[in-house]
């Protein structure tokens, strides 16, 4: 996973560098050609017939020229990006404009390494990362975009699953090496030897699950989008339910699928799915009791499928719903076993569906708990 981590990095500066040699590239070019056409006839034209601007508007980056306080052009990635309106116009009254103004001002002075500018990444309120660079040339301040938003929730996912991870390890970690240090005494009996080798399997085995699910979390959110195809969910959910059916018999409860039919096909991606019906069955059968029953539905609604995997179990107090679906939250008893992360995971593979995990429960012994979601068709 870090060698991953390391060649996304490593690929994330790369596309920087790509584009900061392509803009200069571009300023090459444009700058050549626009003297070239200016010894022999007007900028307006290229010699096929199109526009140096009529290029720009294509390009994989955005490109600004202001002058003064207007926009004199804007291809349409700028225009998306920085939320401009079409044609030419005032800039807007936004929040990263002092940047922008403080920007172009530093580039003008920077007269003793011309053509250099000023760089800056910026958040702005939408909640997108952008790098501009901005550059004065003719009396114009050219401004070419980036939009890193993937780039940075990538690093800030990075950089949460490692500082949750190394939080949750130290636990287990500790309690391990005091058992080892037990099991290295001589004047210990065997009875207390074998407790201790147990409480040290237990430990790593916790350790284990952490790690497997922190990585698999740790992979859906910094990959791109799940890849999609029609799937026919209430054969996928058929598949999960026939598979766990050993499971709630070992358990002694009931399982049951309800579907409407007939169901339309939904974009989805079917592993993460199973996932998630998966994950969502398996929390029941450890926190429901022996004689509960657990339901999966499926019925249309307005938009798409509403799902749902309900149990007669014992519920979920209150006060600890709104963070149940949290990272290594756990409002699970003593015993049951559990990385904290299941739900998690559910959360994150439905946000990658447009969807959003709804955990419902009276709160109430006996009334059980229901995990909600609308998968759109």
């Amino acid at each position: 996973m870090q060698t991953r981590w390391l060649i996304d990095m490593l690929t994330f500066d790369l596309k920087t560098l790509l584009f900061a040699l392509l803009v200069l590239l571009l300023a090459v070019a444009g700058g050549s050609y626009w003297l070239a056409r200016r010894r022999t006839r007007p900028v307006a034209n290229l010699p096929d017939g199109g526009s140096l601007l009529g290029v720009l508007d294509d390009a994989p980056f955005g490109v600004a020229a202001l002058e003064g306080g207007d926009v004199r052009y804007a291809n349409p990635y700028a225009r998306r990006l920085l939320h401009l309106p079409e044609g030419m116009g005032a800039l807007p009254d936004a929040d990263w404009m002092p940047l922008l103004t403080a920007d172009r001002a530093a580039a003008r002075q920077e007269t003793a390494a011309p053509g250099v500018g000023r760089y800056r990444t910026v958040t702005f309120a939408s909640g997108q990362t952008a790098r501009w660079w901005v550059i004065p040339w003719n009396g114009r301040d050219f401004v070419f975009l980036l939009d890193v938003t993937a780039q940075q929730r990538t690093e800030q996912a990075g950089r949460a699953l490692i500082n949750d991870l190394g939080h949750e390890l130290r636990t287990p970690i500790a309690t391990i090496l005091t058992h080892l240090e037990i099991l290295g005494l001589s004047d210990v009996g065997q009875e207390v030897q074998q407790q201790s080798l147990a409480f040290a399997k237990d430990e790593a085995q916790r350790m284990a699950r952490l790690l497997n699910d922190m990585l698999e979390l740790g992979r859906l959110e910094t990959a791109p989008e799940l890849p999609r195809r029609p799937v026919d969910l209430v054969a996928l959910v058929e598949e999960v339910v026939l598979h766990s059916t050993p499971r709630a018999v070992e358990r002694q409860m009931a399982l049951s699928l309800e579907a409407e039919s007939p169901l339309p096909f939904v974009p989805a991606n079917a592993d993460r799915l199973r996932q998630v019906f998966l994950n969502l069955l398996d929390n029941a059968f450890k926190y429901a009791r022996p004689g509960d029953r657990v339901t999966v539905s499926l019925r249309r609604t307005e938009g798409g499928i509403a799902c749902s995997v309900c149990d007669t179990g014992p519920g979920i107090p209150p006060e600890h719903l709104p963070y149940i679906a949290r990272r290594f939250y756990r409002a699970a008893p003593k015993g049951v076993e559990g990385s904290g992360l299941g739900l998690s995971l559910v959360a994150e593979i439905l946000r990658r569906h447009e969807s959003e995990l709804v955990i419902e429960s009276p709160g109430m012994d006996g009334a059980g708990t229901c995990a909600k979601f609308v998968i759109r068709d």
